[in-house]
């Protein structure tokens, strides 16, 4: 425990732009309204993307380990990056770690699979963990000073309930950081703390970053679209209005008129008591909140009608200023099906998602148990290179893939006269 005592002030500073406060001022007109209306007509039909090419990243087998999920996406420099986490057998248990490939011709050839940020402590199925152990979940990448860097969050699984059913329990050690080089070739790794952590017997230990770097690196994460989405403990997120629990901010985008838009998971009512009770209340759908003030205080989470099997979704901007939301469309549980249709949603003004269309959809039968296992495609994660939206994400949490998108394939969807031409640029 004093290890983590020495290390909490400086997680207590990564987290502030997450605080439960929220903002009670709204414009006079009232809160804005996210819909998803691209069902709504009488002769809707799932429109499916034309000319996706999708490449597996990592092919589970026992060797590799069988569990992979929680997949980021960088370019930088004209190199494609891509990342995940990886274990022997089990989410979130002893080892994880985070890999990731590279590509110098945009996504025609990858490298091999490399470690990341290798494990902290032995790299076991949870049944042979004897107690708990470190363990690493990804936050992505961030650009400080033309110099590009992976991050990522270390936890250890408490052995007893102590929070609210619906909300994860684990004590945080830190975050970890390094450089990610052009070449392919990555810097040492550092604690994002003044102080680093005692290393578990028998693994190495790593040192406190440069405190500059690792301020700059600090507030990058307070930014408003910046905000960690893999992140789980003790009410890491607001409730929402209607006493729901938030989870897994989606990256927000910003309104013409500077409004923030930010969509949460549901993670089902704060009353729950147990898994089917947690399941059972789910919404299935996002829920949204809005911040006036540049990101600085955010309004209750509300629900919305957007359609959500509750998993990770996310989000951003295309060229021709379309604002688009990726994510599992169909409103069921993961037991039922809900993660197997991968999603886009577009919309013009950033509120009204009025087009969708399927990126992925039937998944192919789960080859490994494990805890915490689900059939779909999830965990989506993207970025715009060029011509083309690339999408990474999971297949039942064991293969990892991204699909290169052309955007011209986007612009027309559903049919519509729709096209970079016709819509102001940013």
């Amino acid at each position: 425990m004093n290890i983590i005592l020495k290390v909490l002030p400086v997680v207590l500073l990564i987290l502030a732009p997450i605080s439960p406060e929220i903002a009670s001022a709204a414009p006079s007109a009232g809160l804005p309204v996210v819909r998803w209306t691209a069902g709504d007509g009488p002769d809707f039909r799932y429109e499916f993307l034309n000319k996706v090419r999708t490449t597996e990243l990592l092919h589970a087998t026992p060797e590799t380990g069988t569990f992979s999920h929680h997949g980021f996406l960088a370019y930088y420099k004209e190199v494609l990056f891509a990342s995940w986490d990886s274990q022997a057998r089990d989410e979130n248990t002893s080892g994880q770690q985070g890999m990731f490939r590279y590509s110098t011709d945009e996504g025609k050839t990858w490298s091999d699979p490399r470690p990341l940020f290798p494990p902290l402590a032995d790299n076991v199925p949870a049944s042979k963990t004897l107690r708990p152990n470190p363990f690493q979940t990804s936050q992505g990448f961030v650009n400080i000073d033309d110099r590009l860097y992976a991050v990522t969050c270390v936890d250890k699984e408490l052995t007893e309930k102590v929070y609210r059913f619906n909300e994860v329990s684990r004590v945080r050690i830190g975050f970890r950081a390094r450089e990610v080089r052009a070449n392919g070739t990555l810097g040492e790794i550092f604690w994002l703390s003044d102080t680093a952590p005692s290393p578990e017997p028998g693994y190495p230990a790593f040192p406190a970053g440069e405190q500059s770097l690792v301020g700059k690196l600090q507030a990058h994460f307070k930014e408003p679209a910046n905000l960690p989405q893999l992140l789980f403990g003790q009410r890491i997120y607001p409730d929402s209005g209607d006493g729901h629990c938030m989870n897994e901010p989606c990256t927000p985008w910003r309104l013409d008129n500077g409004t923030w838009v930010r969509l949460y998971r549901d993670e089902g009512s704060i009353e729950a008591k147990d898994r089917d009770e947690v399941e059972n209340s789910k919404s299935r759908r996002n829920y949204a909140a809005f911040s006036f003030d540049g990101g600085k205080a955010w309004t209750t989470p509300t629900r919305t009608n957007f359609p959500d099997s509750c998993a990770r979704s996310n989000s951003g901007r295309l060229p021709d200023g379309q604002f688009y939301v990726i994510n599992n469309i169909l409103p069921m549980t993961p037991r039922k099906g809900g993660r197997s249709m991968l999603a886009i949603s577009l919309s013009r003004d950033g509120l009204n998602f009025d087009r969708m269309t399927v990126l992925r959809f039937v998944t192919p039968p789960q080859r490994h148990e494990g805890k915490a296992k689900s059939i779909g495609y999830q965990y989506p994660h993207s970025i715009v290179v060029k011509d083309h939206l690339w999408v990474i994400y999971s297949v039942n949490k064991e293969d990892m893939e991204v699909a290169r998108v052309p955007l011209a394939e986007l612009y027309k969807s559903n049919g519509s006269a729709h096209s970079a031409a016709n819509v102001r640029r940013k």
